[in-house]
């Protein structure tokens, strides 16, 4: 039985792939060259509109507002997997009653926008609630519950038999599903973690509508005062580009990592299998 989802594409499918691939490429490349004109037509690359990034005050601003939109996704992103760890669990759990709960949480906690939830925070504490915890608390709301989900694709995706090994030598449920699934799970549906927690990054440009001055917020600050909000607006196009393929980066490693060590043990049990036998 064949083990991937899709045959391998023949010679002229290949061909259509590159021929679509070069048609894309050049698509994508006359739309950005028509912006780049218009805007040009428009003075937004006049030297005096990008002056101000060159300013040493500018950089340590910008630094700084790149670094708070930081420590909120950061928060987030932790307390999300936490979070999405623990659903997770429940809905795994065999326990019909806390499935049922885990199940309304998630399906409660992904169904409003998040900018929502951030604005509950922010009017049910009357003023108590640190602007900057709104924003963290709900972003962890919103994407831990699909963190859940993304977990619990993956554990369930795993063989049977490793929870019925497990089970066999003696771990409790808990064990089996804290100390093997979740970890394999992890490893399997690392893609889908880091296309959510790019998802938090950007997320975290709403909280300027509740008053947190983050990355966004500063670039329109800037481009309201200098009068150049086009290339601030790039600027901080820029570098949200460059913090998620930092991210994307970051992943890979791990994955290798992940992978490579669970290449190490698998060699080591068939050494020891040989030399058993």
């Amino acid at each position: 039985m064949s083990q991937v989802l899709y045959d391998a594409p023949g010679p002229r499918a290949r061909r259509l792939n590159h021929v679509l691939t070069v048609v894309g490429v050049a698509l994508f490349a006359a739309v950005v060259a028509v912006v780049v004109w218009r805007l040009n037509g428009a003075g937004q690359f006049t030297p005096s509109k990008w002056n101000p990034f060159a300013y040493t005050d500018i950089q340590r601003a910008l630094f700084g507002a790149w670094w708070r939109t930081m420590t909120v996704a950061l928060m987030a992103i932790a307390l999300s997997i936490v979070l999405g760890a623990v659903l997770a669990s429940l809905r795994l759990s065999s326990a019909k009653a806390l499935r049922w709960v885990a199940y309304g949480m998630i399906q409660l906690f992904r169904a409003p926008p998040v900018l929502l939830l951030m604005f509950w925070f922010f009017y049910a504490g009357n003023g108590n609630i640190p602007i900057y915890w709104c924003g963290v608390l709900g972003l962890t709301i919103y994407n831990g519950a699909f963190i859940a989900e993304i977990l619990r694709a993956g554990v369930e995706a795993l063989p049977k038999g490793q929870k019925e090994a497990g089970l066999a030598i003696g771990l409790t449920e808990g064990q089996v599903l804290w100390t093997i699934q979740l970890p394999q799970a992890v490893r399997s549906m690392l893609p889908s973690l880091v296309s959510q927690i790019v998802v938090i990054l950007k997320d975290t440009a709403l909280i300027y509508i509740v008053g947190f001055t983050e990355l966004l917020r500063w670039g329109t600050q800037l481009g309201s005062q200098y009068f150049n909000l086009i290339p601030a607006m790039i600027v901080i196009a820029v570098v949200y580009v460059g913090t998620n393929m930092v991210i994307a980066g970051v992943a890979k490693v791990i994955e290798r990592r992940m992978t490579r060590k669970t290449a190490t043990k698998t060699a080591a049990v068939q050494v020891y299998d040989a030399t058993a036998v």
